[in-house]
């Protein structure tokens, strides 16, 4: 959920007032926690659509259980339980308030963020567009009561540098939105992670995301492991079929990751000599590739997430889809 805000809040660029609208599908494409949820099975996997639309100082995002609407003039945003029939309003106040108090919780820990973003050259046709590679890369280095702790993010951006009628609308509005809420608010990405420094870091990656310019068509993103070590065991793991008799499972190599210098959170997990591997494997579970490749620094991750967006449309978008349906009841926000 993080990661799918992550990826709308960051395509930043100015307001003007037509209809826009598109599709914007992520799923989890690569890495550990692949592998782990697979074998759960349960449609844990399972690919996560949204509609986002743009008519004028609103913008709805629609999944299949909920819409979020976002009203710039009323400065509020809504949010509807398609489920429970329900909704909630918070105002763009009451939301800078909340993230403030988050961020405040963020304890004496030390985090330093760097940013670095570039195009590297490469181009493919995705979704039947042309676009070209942006590279980022965001280092979060942290210090908590005399812990350290680190983690790499990596994102590959593919970016159509041929116009689509409309999309500027989306850009335009998002900016207007980031004006109004604040920078610091995209530090909610961050999660259970939000501390100031880690806003500082978010509001730079924003910073870097709007140089790129374009229409952004995939997103690849990758959670990498900054320890050499837990590399080689991500590795080894991602490369096997299965746990088999005498393997690690992929609960060992998720604890592996999880603690040490990958965030710092927890205690790192001792290497082992792993017996020889049993002569017949089960079968790998069927991989959910990311559409094009990306130029990281390692195939081991811990989670790979892939957003695509397609189905761009400029025609007229019906006001409903920027109401609450009637009968539905108001209850009180949640809060972040």
């Amino acid at each position: 959920m993080y990661f799918r805000t992550l990826s709308s809040a960051l395509v930043l660029s100015s307001l003007c007032f037509a209809d826009f609208k598109y599709d914007q599908t992520t799923r989890m494409t690569g890495g550990s926690m692949l592998r782990m949820m697979q074998m759960v099975g349960r449609g844990a996997t399972d690919p996560q659509t949204s509609t986002i639309a743009v008519k004028g100082d609103k913008m709805a995002t629609r999944s299949k259980d909920s819409i979020l609407i976002v009203d710039l003039a009323a400065e509020t945003t809504t949010t509807v339980n398609l489920k429970d029939q329900t909704y909630s309003v918070m105002t763009f106040a009451e939301t800078k308030a909340q993230m403030e108090k988050l961020l405040s919780k963020g304890g004496k820990s030390e985090t330093s963020v760097s940013v670095d973003g570039k195009e590297t050259g490469k181009t493919a046709t995705v979704n039947g567009m042309a676009t070209s590679e942006w590279f980022m890369t965001m280092l979060v280095e942290g210090n908590s009561g005399g812990q350290k702790g680190q983690m790499r993010m990596e994102m590959s951006n593919w970016i159509s540098k041929n116009k689509v009628a409309g999309f500027d609308e989306v850009t335009n509005f998002q900016k207007k939105m980031v004006e109004k809420m604040g920078l610091a608010t995209l530090a909610g990405a961050a999660g259970p992670m939000a501390q100031p420094g880690m806003a500082k870091g978010m509001a730079e990656l924003a910073k870097k995301m709007a140089e790129m310019g374009g229409v952004p068509v995939v997103t690849v993103m990758r959670m990498i492991p900054t320890d050499p070590e837990q590399i080689k065991q991500m590795e080894a793991m991602q490369a096997q079929p299965a746990a088999g008799p005498g393997r690690p499972t992929m609960g060992d190599a998720l604890s592996g990751a999880l603690g040490g210098r990958l965030g710092g959170f927890g205690r790192k997990k001792k290497t082992e000599e792993a017996p020889a591997p049993a002569a017949a494997p089960a079968a790998e579970p069927a991989k959910s590739a990311a559409p094009v490749e990306g130029s990281f620094s390692s195939p081991a991750s811990m989670m790979e997430m892939t957003t695509e967006t397609l189905n761009f449309s400029a025609q007229s978008v019906d006001a409903a889809a920027f109401a609450v349906p009637a009968g539905f009841k108001q209850v009180k926000a949640k809060g972040l």
